[in-house]
């Protein structure tokens, strides 16, 4: 396929399971790839965007991820300057508007990226129509956005059929990517799909990419724990028949009578580098504990962090990790309210026992790694594969900050700090 703006002279090097999403793009309505890690799938799907666009002039194509930011590293830095190099496209056939974020070909076609983790966000991306929609790692998006956005999957251009595509390293079978495209049924009711044809679906591993990658990357993926091996490596949705959480939903948002009601706390998980630093808001109500996760971010100095939590938690009294005083020092010197949690040897065993102490746990719909928490974090297993009491340290930093929220909400831990305060 060729354009004004995209050159002959094109040398893209293709592996089997690329040239499979290719060939399922040209039926699918919406085509999900699924699989490990550095597996190809968002490079894949990007260059189909890219075809899309040099064929029909004047189309628009968006490229959403959860959050803005990792959509600007990852797919506004990295994989379309990626593909711009391998399509061989002249300097002359494109234009990367870097304020708005937007690729500009020069038959009028235009590629934006943007982010569903923001309100003004969401709002500019539905004051376009579209013909193509990436929904790249919709393991960290909300079914509900999906549905928001695929209602601007509605340009009208001759020749073009609207067309939506979706990326992920495979999260549990109780996601909705793994519902509507594996199972063929509705994500929120569990009927059948009314039209399951129009679903298509493709796993897509390293193994399949081989030739792009150092042999040296799959010692490390081997070295993997267990439940990260078979998700980055294998690109398997999995059940984890070891896990912590079991008698939690999702909800739209905490109702406000049960925040009147209810007795509430914010709890702080500090991170930075790997790890992010989390905020959580909890209510407790009718021995019902209802969950917002807040902020979920990696890089935030503290400073940073203190500007972001301001809007969020006001002048309440947040409950945080006690092992990092000094991070503790420098919010309160920020002027934020930040009280240290007790921790002891049996502090998160204690604190899991308060959990799952609870009729039922809701999780707001936003919060979508606390989500991905629960699903996985799961008790460490014997050699015989039988459950110990005890979690393995993994998918647990939201989790530690709804334990440290719950400081003021357990008698015995409240009494305690008060005493000591």
């Amino acid at each position: 396929m060729s354009s004004p703006a995209i050159s002959t002279a094109s040398k893209i090097r293709l592996n089997t399971k690329q040239r499979e999403a290719i060939a399922l793009a040209k039926e699918a309505w919406h085509l999900l790839l699924y699989g490990g890690t550095r597996s190809g799938k968002t490079f894949v799907l990007l260059l189909i965007i890219f075809y899309r666009a040099a064929r029909y002039p004047g189309s628009r194509h968006l490229v959403a991820r959860f959050r803005f930011n990792h959509a600007k590293v990852s797919i506004w830095m990295d994989t379309i300057p990626a593909v711009v190099r391998a399509l061989v496209i002249p300097r002359h056939g494109y234009e990367m508007h870097e304020t708005d974020h937007y690729v500009a070909l020069a038959n009028g076609s235009e590629i934006w990226v943007d982010g569903l983790d923001d309100k003004d966000r969401v709002e500019k991306i539905l004051g376009r129509e579209y013909a193509t929609v990436f929904f790249n790692e919709v393991s960290q998006i909300p079914y509900p956005s999906v549905e928001t956005v695929l209602t601007r999957l509605a340009q009208k251009i001759e020749g073009c059929r609207t067309l939506a595509v979706y990326d992920e390293n495979p999260a549990t079978r109780r996601h909705w990517s793994y519902k509507q495209f594996v199972q063929k049924i509705d994500p929120d009711t569990d009927a059948p799909l009314a039209y399951p044809g129009r679903y298509k679906s493709l796993a897509i591993n390293p193994e399949d990419n081989r030739d792009n990658l150092p042999n040296e990357f799959f010692d490390t993926l081997d070295a993997l724990s267990g439940p990260r091996r078979k998700r980055f490596r294998d690109g398997l949705f999995q059940d984890f028949q070891g896990a912590v959480f079991r008698n939690w939903d999702v909800v739209e948002a905490i109702p406000e009578e049960i925040i009147s009601r209810g007795r509430t706390s914010y709890g702080l998980d500090f991170g930075f580098s790997v790890d992010p630093s989390v905020v959580v808001f909890i209510v407790e109500y009718d021995r019902e504990l209802w969950i917002d996760q807040l902020l979920y971010e990696t890089q935030l100095t503290n400073q940073q962090l203190a500007a972001l939590m301001f809007p969020m938690v006001s002048q309440s009294v947040v409950w945080a990790d006690s092992a990092e005083p000094k991070s503790i020092a420098e919010l309160r010197a920020a002027g934020l309210i930040v009280t240290p949690a007790a921790k002891g040897p049996d502090s998160v065993r204690s604190g899991l026992d308060w959990l799952l102490s609870y009729s039922a746990i809701h999780v707001t719909a936003r919060s979508v790694d606390l989500q991905n928490e629960l699903d996985q974090y799961a008790w460490k297993a014997d050699r015989d594969g039988r459950p110990l009491p005890e979690p393995v340290d993994a998918f647990n930093h939201g989790i530690d900050a709804i334990r440290y929220a719950g400081e003021p909400l357990r008698p015995s831990r409240a009494v305690a700090r008060i005493r000591r305060l």
